[in-house]
């Protein structure tokens, strides 16, 4: 008996307590993920980077935004600020390969990973994230994760991603390996906040590190292109005030 044989005697002996077709927005989504799996040059960078001046920059903007404009600055949103800045200073990540030609994007339009209650995940696109405040990034994405989850959306808000951000942080993973988000070329996987020893200037002090994950298409980016671009990301997470947050 083949180990083919043996296995699917032994999965027919093993009681199934439930079948899920793989139908609907479950196929799509697999195929999805298929497709860009294979068709893709995936390499994934990964790094740690000191999250303590962001969290000092959320904290200091949380009461005045939410009083003055109704919103809750998550960390998520500074994140695609902070990526749509370095992209600004990277702009070959900010493409797509089609057929022989790298085509750089003339807009930076920021793709957030939004997790559904049956499980699934979706998508939607800030366009424009550079050139929009830290409140407009925020209402928008608010605004978008609301019409998502409920299922009150128009496919137009799926459209025209050019990089995406998934943050994994909140149920605390360390570290998330994102696919890539087809036609794009990166995509930037978000770990949770966690206090840490480290030495700054020969002194040992808790910091809040993040792991960052850049996944990036090999046949675009070298490894030493999306190191640079991970840099000045990690630069700008590190030291936020680079960040033109509009307000």
């Amino acid at each position: 008996m083949t180990s083919d044989n043996r296995e699917e005697n032994l999965a027919q002996e093993i009681p199934v307590v439930e079948v899920i077709p793989l139908k609907g927005w479950r196929k799509a989504l697999a195929e999805r993920m298929l497709s860009s799996h294979l068709t893709h040059a995936e390499v994934t960078q990964m790094r740690e980077v000191d999250a303590t001046g962001l969290i000092n920059l959320r904290q200091s903007l949380l009461t005045r935004l939410e009083e003055k404009y109704g919103i809750r600055l998550s960390y998520t949103h500074l994140l695609m600020k902070a990526a749509a800045k370095a992209l600004e200073q990277h702009p070959i990540v900010n493409s797509s390969l089609v057929d022989e030609e790298i085509r750089i994007f003339g807009e930076v339009n920021i793709a957030m990973t939004v997790a559904l209650d049956n499980g699934g995940l979706l998508a939607p696109v800030i366009r424009r994230a550079d050139r929009k405040s830290i409140v407009e990034v925020a209402r928008e994405a608010i605004k978008l994760t609301e019409q998502v989850r409920s299922r009150r959306f128009n496919l137009d808000v799926m459209q025209g991603g050019t990089f995406t951000v998934s943050n994994a942080g909140m149920y605390g993973t360390d570290f998330v390996t994102p696919l890539i988000n087809a036609p794009q070329s990166a995509a930037l996987g978000v770990g949770r906040l966690v206090p840490k020893p480290v030495v700054r200037e020969n002194q040992i002090v808790i910091r809040t590190m993040m792991g960052l994950s850049l996944t990036y298409d090999h046949r675009v980016l070298t490894g030493a292109t999306a190191a640079q671009f991970f840099q000045t990301l990690e630069n700008i997470i590190e030291n936020p005030k680079q960040m033109d947050l509009g307000i």
